[in-house]
């Protein structure tokens, strides 16, 4: 039993020996058959590398696509930063197709190359949303609900689209190879841009005198500073304008900030241009002696100032009937709506009440603040006009005592236009430095969604092309170690 048992142990070792695969054996096949293996990945590498070229020179370009994205859209309409109205015809305008012609060394015409050219607004991720959106509303399973939810978006997606154009440049209306048609649409937004930035409409839309003041020697006294308040006031809006611009606050031009200037024009309006006025008019009889148009002027001014007065107070009084009819009317308006929805909808009634009480309620909260905010822009503007009656209507007794109204207010008057000579160019001088660091610290009109693609035609591009002859490797490598491995075996088995 002993000798039995024990020759079964060695029959089970020796087969187990026979079934073990070595190692070393196997690389040593691999090595014998590395001419194999090292074939089989030059084989696939050069067919992959030659089916890239082959799709590429099969194919023959049509057109290159620039989409740009325009950065200085910020609201719903298009429009650059001075205000006016952007339209795709400002990239194919002939002064900037002239400047792309003579700039690139091209042997054609501004019209020719206009003809290539076309300007579209798109966006290929909000397109895919369009689409589905149109699907949605011309499904005839789609609720009523939906369909006004998907149309609002809808619309929503549509303005946003036209902040993304496309250039298109037609590469066999031109006569250039895709590379020169790559250039030239690339330039061509570039100058627009340029040309864009010469003409000013990169500049800021605030309004702010570009002229000094300049006392005109025919005009009274009187006249010559309500022009001087006026003058201050533009200068005044000016500035309140451009601090509202990004950054424009802690920006130091000529050793002064927006700060400064401001504390200025405050300073000069409320110790020389504004008492020196009211004085004008408080002695308005004494200039009138010298001048009569004075008196005349000032009775016509005066009625119009009354008359502004009575349709301020007249409409002040309607936005007060009206904030007390949206307050009195509440529970009718709750009641009418209940009764008007229960004839409609088969709901629960305080599920009705509830939503009923709730929409009254923030309607009327919207009108009363609109109405209340309107009321209140009202009496401001009241209250400015009964100042500037105030001022007109002057003082009855004669509170200066002996001074010489005319002679005090021509000696100021130098002074006054030196001083608003000085801000208004400091003024216009901090504008056009905001607009130079504005667009040297990235200010742009556009911005690139992508590089300039060539359609109709297959550019594999450097990077493209090594990623695939490196998976080619791989799999050249992995198919040549199969085939190794199986050639070894069944070499083994005819030698066995």
């Amino acid at each position: 039993m002993n000798q039995q048992a024990g020759s079964v142990n060695h029959q089970e070792t020796v087969i187990s020996a026979e079934d073990e695969i070595s190692l070393t054996d196997l690389f040593r096949n691999l090595w014998r058959q590395r001419g194999l293996i090292v074939g089989m990945v030059f084989l696939l590498v050069a067919a992959v590398v030659a089916l890239q070229f082959a799709k590429g020179t099969l194919a023959s370009a049509e057109r290159v696509d620039y989409p740009i994205a325009l950065t200085f859209a910020k609201g719903k309409e298009l429009t650059y930063p001075n205000g006016s109205v952007f339209s795709p015809n400002d990239l194919t305008a002939s002064l900037v197709l002239n400047r792309v012609i003579r700039s690139q060394q091209l042997d054609t015409t501004a019209l020719k190359l206009a003809e290539a050219l076309s300007v579209a607004y798109s966006n290929s991720l909000l397109q895919q949303a369009e689409d589905k959106l149109s699907a949605t509303l011309t499904g005839n399973k789609t609720p009523d609900d939906v369909k006004q939810a998907a149309s609002d978006a809808l619309k929503q997606l549509r303005a946003e689209g036209q902040r993304f154009i496309t250039i298109s440049l037609s590469l066999e209306e031109s006569g250039l190879s895709a590379e020169q048609g790559t250039q030239l649409i690339t330039a061509l937004v570039d100058e627009w841009a340029a040309v864009s930035i010469e003409q000013g409409l990169l500049n800021i839309d605030i309004a702010r005198p570009v002229t000094p003041f300049v006392v005109q020697p025919n005009n009274n006294l009187i006249d010559t500073y309500d022009a001087a308040a006026s003058f201050i006031r533009s200068l005044s809006r000016a500035v309140d304008g451009v601090s509202e611009q990004p950054g424009a606050e802690s920006l130091i031009v000529g050793g002064k900030s927006l700060s400064d200037i401001r504390r200025e024009i405050e300073v000069l309006e409320g110790t020389d241009v504004g008492p020196l006025r009211e004085f004008a008019y408080s002695n308005s009889s004494s200039l009138a002696s010298v001048d009569p148009a004075i008196q005349v002027r000032l009775f016509a001014r005066q009625r119009l100032l009354k008359l502004e007065q009575e349709r301020l107070v007249k409409l002040i009084a309607s936005y007060d009937a009206a904030l007390e009819q949206l307050t009195s009317f509440k529970g009718a308006e709750q009641n009418n709506s209940v009764n008007n929805v229960q004839g409609t909808l088969q709901l629960d009634q305080s599920v009705i009440d509830s939503l009923l009480q709730m929409g009254t309620r923030l309607g009327a909260v919207e009108n009363r603040n609109k109405v209340f905010e309107r009321r209140s822009e009202a009496i401001e503007e009241l209250l400015t006009l009964e100042k500037e009656m105030a001022i007109l209507m002057g003082v009855t007794t004669n509170v200066y005592g002996d001074l010489n109204p005319t002679e005090i207010l021509k000696s100021a008057l130098p002074m006054i236009e030196q001083r608003l000579t000085a801000i208004q160019k400091d003024v216009n001088t901090f504008f056009d430095a905001y607009r130079d660091v504005s667009l040297q610290s990235g200010a742009q009109l556009y911005a690139a969604q992508a590089a300039p693609v060539v359609r109709g035609g297959l550019l594999v591009s450097v990077a493209s092309l090594v990623k695939y002859a490196v998976l080619a490797a791989v799999l050249g490598l992995m198919l040549g170690v199969i085939i190794a491995l199986v050639r070894a075996a069944m070499l083994n088995s005819k030698n066995s």
